[in-house]
């Protein structure tokens, strides 16, 4: 067996089916950066850009990508919605966050080649401060509604809050309250104040926004009602399965 298969082995046994940078292969073998250039070469495998290779293998999708990766990322905003709502709104576009630039950029070149239509954003944080769904971190609830609200996303939000209504910390939330939606004068204490008093409106189940604030932006709030229209639709036939 030849030096380079054997390295072969050793990255396919560690790390078929992720995205690799030098210096974690060096830590394999000190000649990596030879080595690597010359797999790909062969295409045994594959340079995605300036100091990142991916080691090939099959996947069902790319949350399956997303879980055999070895890099740090954490689902959020939309793509966190979806895992605390249930999917309620499926989305063929995600978004992550990472702490390093560089694997941004390689992970934003290798979705692009996968046909992924992917948002990533870096952020400074914590590893070990993230629930972890389908073996992936995702960001904290609460995040995630204020996230979802600023993007307009406001069924993601309400359909989050309606999912998970026992869990919900508002005190957290409410420090977010003043922050302005973009390109609206609207804050987002004032969106989830309506559209959970919209809710509470409909649904016995849900306790918090017991009063209807006025919304001034006509555009925002036809937007926010009929969010919490659907999310409230979407609670009744939920319970009605489970019943």
């Amino acid at each position: 067996m030849s030096y380079l298969d054997r390295f072969h082995r050793k990255l396919e046994r560690c790390w078929k089916g992720s995205l690799i940078s030098v210096p974690e292969a060096k830590a394999i073998e000190p000649n990596a950066k030879k080595y690597l250039s010359q797999l790909a070469g062969t295409r045994q495998v594959e340079k995605v850009t300036w100091g990142w290779y991916w080691v090939p293998d099959e996947y069902k999708d790319f949350f399956d990508f997303l879980a055999r990766d070895h890099n740090f990322k954490v689902l959020q905003k939309q793509s966190a919605a979806a895992s605390w709502n249930g999917d309620f709104i499926h989305r063929d576009s995600f978004t992550v966050a990472v702490r390093d630039s560089s694997y941004a950029r390689a992970l934003k070149t290798f979705a692009n080649s996968q046909g992924w239509n992917v948002e990533v954003e870096t952020r400074d944080f914590e590893k070990n401060q993230y629930p972890r769904m389908r073996g992936l971190p995702v960001e904290e609830l609460e995040d995630t509604i204020v996230d979802c609200v600023k993007e307009w996303a406001f069924a993601d939000a309400f359909a989050s809050v309606l999912q998970n209504k026992d869990a919900v910390d508002w005190g957290r939330i409410s420090r977010h309250y003043g922050e302005r939606i973009p390109q609206s004068n609207i804050r987002v204490g004032k969106v989830l104040k309506y559209g959970t008093a919209m809710m509470r409106s409909r649904s016995k189940d849900l306790k918090h926004g017991a009063h209807l604030p006025r919304v001034p932006d006509d555009f925002v709030r036809r937007q926010v009602e009929e969010a919490a229209e659907r999310v409230t639709e979407l609670g009744r036939l939920t319970k009605a399965l489970r019943g």
